[in-house]
């Protein structure tokens, strides 16, 4: 009776483990941040041309390979500092591929304590994360079970990404990519809101906290990219993406922007591969329709942004030469 019982329990176990490998295997085929991280990767592996610019960073990067010439945009969705740490680590120690300059994110909620806590699609950085590490450097040990979430249940929680999955495939028919870039969702407009302001409230509350505006984990990743930045010789530039002026005037109710960027800047100059910070965030306050939603370009918005941005290179570049 008792052995009958023990096989019993044993073939249930199995069954499980089939499910859920099963569950987890379809959930990470299905994912549409999967497919576009793996992308990435994919072209960033077969990329052969001059890597001057490799720009890292969230959704908020909407740098456009097409117009800066010699670059790979590897931005993710929900990036963080510590993940682009990570995975520009794998790039210069694994890949034998070295830009001339990082383009780093700096936007005001790049650095607060609800972008530090946010491990999204750990299926996918489980190849770059060392969880470990990171547990040790937050003191926090659960971060241990997102690496055990990645493994074997990236479906865990994640409904949201199932519903945008779902979004992306019935919105946007095709995958256009062009050395990590892909064109900023372009289904709707900012300029049609009629109520601007509550959405910026919403987005701004989403991103930030009241009171803490620099996270610790996230200033000791920020001079953990520094220094690997310094170590290879590669240039580091910092970018605040433009933004609408209603997410703007939100972003000032809850944090000190210029006391942030101070302490930023004091970190950043102490390295001598940093060559500024470039401020476009209020470079279209007056241009609504350049806006996908509070805090994303659309299109157009990218465009502009991006040509903008390659002059300014050159500029920097033609006083560098002139040194």
């Amino acid at each position: 009776m008792k052995g009958k019982s023990a096989r019993r329990f044993l073939l249930f176990a199995a069954l499980i483990m089939l499910v859920n490998i099963a569950i987890d295997q379809s959930f990470k085929a299905f994912s549409v941040h999967n497919i576009l991280n793996r992308r990435m990767d994919e072209q960033f592996a077969a990329y052969n041309d001059t890597l001057k610019y490799l720009a890292l960073g969230n959704s908020h990067n909407c740098i456009n390979t097409y117009i800066l010439k010699n670059s790979f945009n590897y931005g993710s969705p929900s990036e963080n500092y510590i993940q682009s740490y990570y995975k520009l680590k794998h790039i210069l120690e694994k890949t034998g591929k070295k830009p001339e300059y990082v383009i780093l994110q700096a936007d005001i909620s790049t650095y607060g304590p609800k972008i530090a806590d946010r491990y999204e699609y750990n299926s996918y950085w489980i190849d770059y994360i060392d969880y470990p590490e990171l547990a040790r450097i937050k003191g926090d040990r659960t971060i241990l079970t997102k690496w055990l979430e990645g493994r074997f249940f990236s479906y865990a929680g994640n409904y949201k990404d199932v519903q945008l999955s779902i979004l992306y495939r019935m919105k946007i028919k095709t995958l256009e990519m062009h050395n990590g870039y892909r064109p900023h969702r372009d289904y709707k407009n900012f300029a049609d809101e009629p109520d601007k302001r509550k959405l910026a409230w919403d987005k701004a509350n989403l991103f930030l906290t009241k009171g803490v505006y620099l996270d610790n984990s996230i200033k000791v990743y920020f001079e953990k990219i520094l220094q690997l930045c310094q170590a290879n010789k590669v240039r580091v530039i910092l970018v605040r993406y433009p933004m609408t002026k209603e997410f703007n005037d939100e972003e000032m109710k809850i944090v000190p922007a210029d006391k942030l960027f101070s302490e930023i800047e004091t970190i950043a100059s102490r390295y001598p591969v940093y060559r500024g910070l470039f401020d476009y965030h209020n470079i279209f306050f007056s241009h609504p329709e350049y806006f996908f939603d509070p805090d994303h370009l659309n299109i157009k918005g990218s465009d502009l942004f991006t040509r903008q941005f390659a002059r300014d290179m050159e500029n920097l570049e033609s006083g560098l030469s002139t040194e």
